[in-house]
């Protein structure tokens, strides 16, 4: 029993002993000074992460001690704990700490490299590395200046701008070829994704005389290069997709405009870039209410929902809906609905269609529904599903 008391005794002294004797503040911050200064990043980081530690456990007490000088009114008290309150903040990472551990991170090649400058991004206020996009065209009679840039996480995925994205009159300028380090060469194409740099990094728009043909209908995109003003051009065959209906080729930053039936197109200034226009409506689900599409009820309403798409790349001006069966044991009420537009990428809900089933209806058939989408230009899209009853 005695022994058992002098066991608990000297555990009790050996914690007591470990508080006192725990690293201050002052000596971890003097440890990761000394990390940074031997360029040892991971050390740094190691004692930096320590010390974090420690200022937050300090900031507690001395959260503690303003308390306690407010309950005893204790001005002295309340001084000293607001001195040692601001003392903390001389552990944050300075401006030549950051750069001495940037240094160290470029011109390592271990793997860590990244993570370590992802660590300094989210730890240090001083470094915040910036990416930045050039685009400077001019002409006799065109000037095009456009600068930006953004400050993310290195490493992070940064997908590049694109013509669209940069509203360049092509016909001025040319056709964006990609993005270069240097103002003349194409390091990255447009719109491919990097990895955020380390350090400050500018990028140029390269552009080139050129026509170009994207067809986002699933065809082939077109490339004709190093084209002079009055050059003829042969216009590629738009792809071949069912429901879409091609609507001619546009170039949205010289509003040139290319119909359906041409064939060739002379080149103006330093070229285009064309889209191919499609229009494509679609009813892509229907839902009916409670009950599961496969065993709708008889004998009762039924209420449809459809969802209507435009798929195409085109805006739809006037489109009058209607949906039909050709079931003789099926009755449907409140048919018809007109959208005004539909806009290219968007979706649409026709709600508050009624069906109703004959109760002499064996089960297991199949109901047909149709769905017809007329549109003011004389094209028309429809759409079928089918519903099964219990």
């Amino acid at each position: 029993m005695h022994s058992r008391k002098i066991l608990t005794t000297l555990l009790v002294l050996l914690l007591s002993a470990s508080f006192m004797f725990a690293a201050s503040a002052q000596d971890l911050h003097q440890d990761f000074v000394a990390a940074v200064q031997n360029g040892d990043v991971q050390g740094a980081i190691d004692s930096y992460e320590d010390l974090q530690e420690r200022v937050a456990k300090d900031e507690e007490d001395i959260q503690r001690d303003i308390q306690k000088a407010y309950e005893k009114n204790d001005r002295q008290l309340y001084y000293n704990a607001m001195a040692d309150l601001r003392s903390l903040e001389g552990y944050a990472i300075s401006q030549s700490e950051t750069d001495s551990l940037l240094r160290a991170i470029v011109n390592s090649d271990s793997d860590q490299a990244g993570e370590w400058a992802a660590w300094l991004y989210e730890n240090s206020r001083y470094y915040h590395p910036r990416l930045s996009f050039s685009v400077d065209v001019s002409s006799a009679s065109y000037s095009h200046s456009y600068r930006r840039s953004i400050s993310v996480a290195p490493g992070s995925e940064i997908t590049l701008p694109t013509a669209e994205d940069l509203s360049v009159n092509s016909s001025a300028a040319g056709v964006l070829t990609g993005w270069g380090i240097t103002p003349d060469e194409v390091t990255y194409a447009a719109g491919e994704t990097i990895t955020m740099p380390y350090t400050d990094q500018t990028l140029f728009a390269v552009f080139t005389s050129s026509v170009s043909f994207s067809d986002g209908e699933g065809g082939e995109d077109t490339v004709f290069t190093d084209v002079a003003e009055g050059d003829v051009i042969q216009i590629p065959s738009p792809a071949q997709n069912d429901g879409a209906i091609f609507e001619g080729w546009y170039d949205s930053s010289s509003g040139q405009y290319l119909s359906p039936d041409e064939t060739e197109y002379t080149v103006r200034g330093m070229g285009a870039s064309f889209e191919a226009l499609y229009i494509k409506a679609e009813a892509s689900e229907v839902t009916t209410g409670h009950y599961d599409v496969d065993s709708v009820p008889t004998g009762v309403q039924i209420p449809l929902t459809f969802t209507l798409a435009n798929s195409g790349s085109e805006d739809i001006q006037g489109v009058d809906i209607t949906v039909s069966s050709d079931s003789g044991y099926a009755r449907l009420m409140n048919t018809s609905a007109y959208l005004r537009t539909m806009r290219a990428g968007q979706d649409y809900s026709l709600r508050n269609v009624i069906l109703v089933i004959s109760s002499d209806c064996p089960a297991g058939t199949v109901i047909p529904l149709t769905v017809t989408m007329s549109v003011s230009d004389g094209n028309t899209f429809t759409s079928t599903f089918d519903l099964t009853t219990r």
